[in-house]
C-alpha cells in the first residue's frame, strides 16, 4: 500500500481541523470559566448592596418628581429672564411714540415761529 500526496494533504487537513477544534474548545472553556467567575462576583456585589439598591429604587419616583419641579422652575425663570432682557419690542414702540410726539411738537413750534416771522 502506497501513500500518495493526496492522502497526506487530507491527513494534514483533518489534523489541522481537529487541532483548531481543540484550541477553540479550550478557549471556549476558559472564557466560560471567566464568565462564571465574573457573574459570581456580580451576584455577590448585588447581594451585599441589596438593601441600598432597594432604598434607591424606592426613592426614584420622588427624585423624578423633584427633578421635574426643578426643571419646570428653571424653565419659568429662564422665560422670565428672556422676557426681561431680550423683549425690546415694547420699549421700541414706546420710544417711537415719544419721538413722534417730540417731532410733532417741534414741527408745531417751528410752524408757529415761521408764521410769526412771516407776519
Amino acid at each position: 500500500m502506497f501513500i500518495n500526496f493526496n492522502d497526506i494533504l487530507i491527513f494534514l487537513a483533518i489534523f489541522i481541523s481537529v487541532f483548531l477544534g481543540i484550541v477553540i474548545l479550550a478557549l471556549s472553556v476558559i472564557i466560560l470559566l471567566r464568565l462564571i467567575k465574573t457573574m459570581s462576583k456580580i451576584n455577590k456585589l448585588m447581594d451585599d448592596n441589596a438593601e441600598n439598591i432597594g432604598k434607591t429604587v424606592k426613592k426614584l419616583p420622588q427624585l423624578a418628581d423633584n427633578l421635574d419641579k426643578t426643571v419646570t422652575s428653571v424653565n419659568d425663570t429662564l422665560d422670565g429672564v428672556n422676557d426681561t432682557f431680550f423683549d425690546t419690542k415694547p420699549t421700541t414702540d414706546f420710544m417711537t411714540t415719544i419721538i413722534t410726539i417730540v417731532e410733532t411738537i417741534t414741527n408745531l413750534v417751528l410752524n408757529l415761529f415761521s408764521k410769526k416771522n412771516s407776519d
